[in-house]
């Protein structure tokens, strides 16, 4: 069986694609049995370098057509099942995406995760939580304001490169000293590191990853 291309939009940030490549290609051999180049599926990456959208000042038509202008790349170029290696850049897809079967959205694919006896906190950017990305979907809470202004330190400092353990450190302690039982990592640079908090007592829940295992599926025709 010849697995369907992939496309991937990254660039925002540039690690959190190739993160969601490299899942995608471990998986495709843990799962599908790949081990020789023939066996695994062509991938494109796009890594754009997006306009802001994590200041106070955003162009949203401008984000808006970058997005556009990098789906339309991918498909052009054959891809069959497409994700965006950003939950931010979803807040700016465009309402006719909504419509898309090769379109792999993290929110959706999050929301097929969570218990229904499950309200989750979800630990994304600002402007996420500004256009309500994720309370379009499902029932969730966000951080009071003192804290995420914290999560949103703390994805600065991810993006900069700051020191990975200071950065594991300061994550744990903000989620556990979260009330919620479910936590949702709803910001691709913590995805990065979830395995680091699986010692945190309580349900981690990484989109990310799951968009990985969606997109191999659709690849392999599952």
């Amino acid at each position: 069986m010849i697995p369907k291309p992939i496309g991937i939009i990254g660039g925002a940030g540039p690690l959190a694609g190739v993160f969601l490549l490299k899942q995608i290609f471990c998986l495709a051999r843990d799962l599908y049995c790949c081990w020789n180049d023939r066996d695994f599926p062509k991938v494109m990456l796009i890594s754009f370098p997006f306009s802001d959208m994590l200041s106070k000042e955003i162009d949203v038509l401008q984000i808006r057509n970058e997005l556009r202008e990098c789906l339309k790349k991918l498909r052009d170029d054959g891809a069959s099942v497409i994700g965006i290696a950003c939950n931010t850049l979803h807040a700016f897809l465009d309402e006719d995406e909504d419509h898309r079967s090769d379109l792999v959205r993290l929110p959706q694919i999050a929301a097929e995760a969570i218990p229904l006896s499950e309200i989750p906190l979800v630990l994304g950017t600002s402007t996420s939580m500004q256009f309500e990305l994720y309370q379009k979907c499902f029932p969730c809470t966000y951080p009071d304001a003192v804290a995420q202004a914290e999560v949103d330190k703390i994805i600065a400092q991810i993006l900069k490169g700051k020191e990975p353990d200071k950065v594991v450190e300061e994550l744990r302690t903000l989620i556990k000293a979260q009330n919620a039982d479910t936590i949702l990592l709803g910001c691709t640079e913590l995805s990065l590191y979830a395995n680091e908090f699986l010692a945190c007592k309580k349900t981690i829940i990484d989109p990310l990853n799951l968009m990985a295992r969606k997109l191999i599926n659709k690849s392999f025709g599952g």
